[in-house]
């Protein structure tokens, strides 16, 4: 018995060679050719398959291995499409001497006279955003300690003190222009408190936009006197329905929010005067160096500008002309992993304090739990909820340490499942990449010229900030599928095409020759043995004169029926 099915899968495939449509076969069984020929043809067919196997597994597995790719658009996007960035300004001179005198109490703390517990307090309050010259002697370093003496409570209530004793905006401000018009300046700019302190930023997401339900005690905090005129407060404004990675919609004009602009140059962008009074001046908190720190960053962007900055000195004009850097993924990337795609979608990736997920609003989130599990508080800037404890003075040691050790954790995890954050950028990024220019405001030749009197202007610093596009249009990049289903069909085909002379047909003559011949053979046999007794002598000998009459291989005899 063993010895017919021996015959009978030999047969088949001298049959399957003999016809079968990849080049070269038909030679291995041919009968004309002496032995040595048809084992090169063999060797030949074998290399061939071979080399043409390892190609397909090779791309194959590349396609597995990096199914995603980052390309240019073929088209360009104009910028209102897109958002005006948003702009965070923070004044270096933090404090209004006409409510707290900084360095008259600083001198005093230093020579160990008396202070009240209220300078006291402001006094700690400042220690976490003012220089070095902050801390104590013996602590230049901020190694922690009792910051500046004095009695210390569980909550020194930084928010509170900080934005009590900063520069009002109504003295902080001259002028504000967007679009070329002039514009109310409360109604463009919304104070914002910073890792910086009190700052103030246009056409960012309000807090209850960018913060979930339980963050809505932070705007209390930062804008506690904002109960009347809400309606034109910058703090007030929502947006209108515009997200990251959904866009403006259809309906929503260039009135919508956040601001957008039609054109590029400064007539479409944002200019800001402001100007700090001399009797403000200090340099015990604010150090050496005087102005504003500036940076540029997305609407639903938490600014930390301790990562990054621009610095406006004093008596100066400030160009920042900005070239958006869009990165977009292409709807259908949503069925491969997170792994593979390296990017998270809205529905993806939900934060605790953020309503918006983004890169660095997940990090600085990271950085809030990991501060809290390390130190039981969070500083103030970080979010939280109403009944964590705020860091005061003398843990400045711990949370700076939290943002040291969570940077060597980061760089110690190699692996992204590992990671202790896991901060993979939102699939709909938008960044904003920068030039600098600045010129010299020669105020006081321009006032001589005019034959304006100076005292008054003697007195004061001024700033002028613009901000625009370079371009009206720009190439943004997508990511997109490297190879579709259907070209990777395409390079299987040319890959058996080319190497072994294959097509689909060829394929499911295989199978054929596998499945279908063998088992209709296999049915002829045991329906000839019920009947007769015995297997069928034809079928058993039909390959005896396969080559004299190759004819006899598709009879009738050996067909299904």
């Amino acid at each position: 018995m063993s010895s017919i099915r021996w015959t009978y899968l030999k047969n088949i495939a001298r049959e399957y060679l003999a016809s079968a449509s990849c080049h070269g076969m038909p030679y291995v069984v041919h009968p004309k050719l002496s032995i040595v020929e048809r084992v090169c043809w063999s060797v030949l067919v074998v290399i061939s398959l071979s080399i043409c196997i390892a190609a397909i597994v090779i791309g194959h597995q590349k396609w597995i291995e990096k199914p995603i790719i980052v390309s240019f658009s073929s088209q360009q996007l104009p910028i209102w499409e897109i958002p005006f960035p948003a702009i965070t300004v923070c004044p270096q001179t933090r404090i209004d001497v006409n409510i707290f005198n900084v360095t008259e109490v600083y001198r005093r703390a230093r020579a160990n006279r008396a202070l009240t517990d209220d300078e006291w307090r402001k006094l700690r309050s400042l220690t976490h955003i003012c220089s070095s010259i902050m801390r104590p002697k013996h602590d230049y370093y901020g190694t922690g300690g009792n910051a500046s003496g004095g009695p210390h409570g569980d909550d020194e209530r930084v928010v509170e003190q900080l934005v009590n004793m900063s520069v009002p905006s109504n003295e902080l401000f001259t002028a504000c222009m967007w679009s070329f018009n002039f514009r109310h300046c409360e109604a463009l700019w919304a104070r914002k408190v910073t890792e910086n302190g009190v700052c103030y930023t246009f056409n960012m997401l309000s807090s209850a936009e960018l913060y979930t339900a339980d963050q809505q005690f932070r705007e209390e905090e930062v804008n506690p006197r904002l109960v009347h005129l809400l309606h034109q407060r910058a703090a007030s404004w929502r947006s209108t329905g515009w997200t990251m990675e959904s866009g403006y919609t259809a309906e929503e004009d260039l009135l919508a929010y956040p601001r957008r602009t039609a054109s590029a140059g400064f007539k479409g962008g944002a200019i800001l005067t402001a100007k700090t009074y001399e009797q403000n001046r200090e340099y015990v908190c604010s150090g050496a160096l005087q102005g504003y720190k500036v940076t540029i960053h997305p609407p639903d962007e938490f600014p930390r500008l301790s990562e990054h900055h621009i610095r406006v000195p004093p008596m100066q004009a400030a160009s920042i002309i900005v070239k958006p850097r869009l990165l977009t993924t292409q709807k259908n990337l949503h069925r491969f992993p997170v792994s593979k795609r390296q990017c998270y979608f809205n529905d993806e990736r939900k934060l605790r304090f953020f309503r918006v997920y983004n890169e660095q609003n997940c990090e600085f989130e990271c950085l809030t739990n990991f501060t809290l599990a390390l130190c039981g508080c969070v500083t103030f800037a970080m979010p939280r909820q109403n009944s964590t404890r705020v860091c005061g003075s003398h843990e400045m040691k711990c949370y700076q340490s939290a943002v040291t050790t969570l940077m060597e954790l980061d760089e110690i995890s190699t692996e992204a499942d590992h990671e202790p954050c896991g901060c993979l950028p939102a699939c709909t990024s938008l960044k904003y990449d920068v030039e600098l220019s600045n010129d010299k405001l020669n105020l006081d030749r321009l006032l001589a010229s005019l034959n304006v009197t100076m005292s008054y202007f003697e007195r004061l610093d001024l700033m002028m900030l613009y901000v625009y596009f370079k371009d009206n249009k720009f190439l943004y990049v997508e990511r997109v599928e490297y190879i579709s289903t259907t070209s990777e069909l395409a390079n299987f085909g040319g890959t058996l095409a080319l190497l072994a002379g294959m097509s689909l047909t060829s394929l499911v003559e295989i199978f054929y020759y596998l499945t279908v011949r063998p088992l209709c053979l296999w049915l002829r046999a045991r329906y000839v043995k019920a009947h007769t007794g015995e297997y069928p002598m034809r079928i058993r000998l039909m390959y005896a004169n396969w080559w004299e009459d190759l004819s006899s291989v598709a009879d009738g005899d050996f067909g299904c029926h």
